[in-house]
């Protein structure tokens, strides 16, 4: 018997999403399957935009997220994530974070690009 991932992890989130089929209707936006799944998960979720991403001299990646609901999250993001804001940021592309709390870089468990 395998153990069940910890609840609010990424093992988590994708494991309830393996292999999930939605309607071609689901894609623009937020899949409604896969949001609940995520808030099943404990997880807190915001779309919004990149405002900025970047990297210090100390090798740290800053991004600057903001959410559709007016609130704007600045902190230090780790590469895989950063990767994704930059590619959204130069695509002009909105973004869905979630997270274990504030969508601070520390807090994040994945970060979905929109077509």
């Amino acid at each position: 018997m395998s153990a069940s991932p910890e609840p609010g992890s990424s093992a988590a989130i994708e494991q309830m999403t393996a292999d999930l089929r939605t309607t071609s209707t689901d894609v623009l936006g937020v899949p409604h399957d896969i949001a609940e799944a995520a808030a099943g998960a404990g997880l807190q979720t915001a779309t919004g935009t990149i405002a900025f991403a970047g990297q210090y001299a100390s090798g740290s990646y800053s991004v600057q997220f903001n959410a559709q609901n007016g609130s704007g999250y600045s902190s230090s993001w780790p590469q895989w994530a950063f990767a994704l804001a930059k590619d959204a940021l130069l695509g002009n592309k909105r973004v869905w974070v979630a997270s274990n709390g504030d969508p601070f870089g520390s807090n994040l468990v994945f970060v979905l690009v929109f077509a």
